[in-house]
């Protein structure tokens, strides 16, 4: 790890032993300077890539759980700054002249297991190495132990495997990247990472009995998404959006340099037809808004207010019931402000879109809720799609009361066979007993003739 303390001379922070401190943070100075540029570099990029990246995990949690709390957004983005903080502190700081670095500096590997016992018996610099490299793995065992619910066998294990590409990829310096090792290949690393995952694991444990986990709640569209959820989703449809602009532009663009005759430097010829150069620059912009009206517009108008984000993180942007002009007016409004906001973002985000990002932002602070859901929605009349929802229902209650009734018939109707055949029987019996007393009073009169 970068902050090894040197087992061997070739080490650029000197002997391991017998030196003044003053001298050794000379050498750490001296040492960090090789990497200043590319180190500062990681260092600025972290947090926003961190937060970029962890748009589409959070878009899953959503999709999977049908909600997301902000401490699961939170620990969302505590799991991808983690994960990449842990490349960029075992992977960075890179020399900056490679060739230069790897003249003066040869790193072995050290093979000797165990040897951080004696280097932790060597003073506080020898302690610390040890803490560190325990502690640098203790987030990666709780995560996975908390929030992925693995086993201690597969938490270990994959702490070990971490801690193994670590170490390879920096004796291989970068596979292969850089012509020398850069950084300080150490068996014991792997030993005390794995250690570290372990402990991490038993923490989750400890944590999860004094803090269980949520249940998940399934089912339903969310008719009021927060502000994070908004964002999420339209992330996903800016993405989508975005990346068929730039293939969109890199054709038209090709197409148009393979057929346009340069007449000068600012006029073109497609056959017959004179283009500019200054109506080229508006081509992003009405791809931008063209894309805008199929994916913000047409799609939720057709699919209950869920766009391609919203339908996979389980939303609609209609918040409230809506028919006739209050829709049509609502998508106004909407295509309107954000359709606005999504041009400027691909024609070059200038201070009018930062300055209209705020202004969103700090709405939805004041109000929250976005300016289209201020169009007043309908009193009496459902909308289209929620009153095929009361439909629905009301055709599964009815499905269900002639259900009911049928289970009734069934089971009276034995009841009503019985009763038929007991009288039957009666009338039977009596039948019977008619005609043998029609019988005796014949034969009783024949006696008396």
């Amino acid at each position: 790890m970068w902050w090894k303390r040197s087992r061997t001379e070739n080490h650029p922070y000197g002997p391991c032993c017998g030196v003044a401190a003053a001298g050794k943070l000379k050498t750490v100075f001296r040492y960090l300077g090789y990497f200043s540029q590319s180190f500062m570099l990681a260092v600025m990029l972290w947090p926003f890539v961190s937060f970029l990246l962890t748009l589409p995990i959070v878009a899953i949690i959503y999709h999977r759980n049908h909600r997301l709390s902000f401490m699961s957004a939170f620990s969302a983005y505590v799991a991808v700054l983690y994960a990449l903080g842990l490349i960029a502190f075992t992977m960075y700081p890179m020399p900056d002249d490679p060739t230069a670095y790897c003249r003066t500096h040869h790193l072995g590997p050290q093979l000797d297991l165990l040897r951080f016992i004696q280097d932790a018996q060597s003073g506080l610099s020898g302690v610390l190495q040890l803490v560190m490299n325990v502690v640098l793995f203790l987030p990666l065992g709780f995560m996975l132990g908390r929030w992925a619910g693995w086993r201690f066998w597969q938490t270990a294990g994959t702490g070990l495997a971490c801690s193994i590409f670590i170490e390879t990829t920096q004796l291989t310096g970068i596979w292969g990247l850089y012509p020398c090792a850069y950084r300080y290949f150490d068996v014991d690393d792997m030993l005390t990472n794995t250690i570290g995952a372990m402990l991490g694991y038993v923490l989750a444990v400890l944590y999860t009995k004094l803090v269980p986990r949520r249940v998940k709640q399934t089912g339903g569209v969310n008719t009021h998404p927060g502000f994070i959820h908004r964002a999420v989703a339209l992330a996903i449809d800016v993405i989508i959006m975005d990346v068929i602009l730039y293939a969109l532009v890199l054709l038209l663009t090709y197409v148009f340099y393979k057929c346009a005759v340069a007449l000068d430097d600012t006029h073109y010829a497609v056959g017959a037809l004179l283009i500019s150069s200054d109506s080229v620059r508006w081509v992003p912009g009405i791809l931008a808004g063209a894309l805008f009206l199929v994916f913000e517009v047409w799609r939720p108008w057709r699919h209950d207010g869920r766009t391609l984000g919203g339908a996979y993180t389980r939303m609609t942007i209609e918040t409230t019931s809506r028919t006739g002009w209050r829709r049509m007016l609502f998508y106004a409004v909407r295509t309107l402000v954000l359709g606005a906001w999504f041009v400027l973002l691909n024609t070059g985000a200038d201070r009018w879109f930062w300055y209209l990002t705020a202004a969103l932002v700090l709405w939805w602070i004041v109000m929250h809720r976005m300016p289209w859901d201020l169009v007043p929605g309908d009193t009496a009349v459902p909308s289209a799609h929620l009153q095929h929802d009361h439909e629905q229902r009301d055709d599964v209650a009815h499905v269900s009361a002639d259900r009911a009734q049928m289970e009734q018939l069934v089971v009276a109707e034995p009841a009503r066979e019985g009763v038929g055949l007991a009288q039957r029987e009666a009338h039977g019996s009596g039948d019977v007993a008619g005609s043998s007393a029609d019988d005796e009073n014949r034969r009783h009169g024949a006696d008396e003739r």
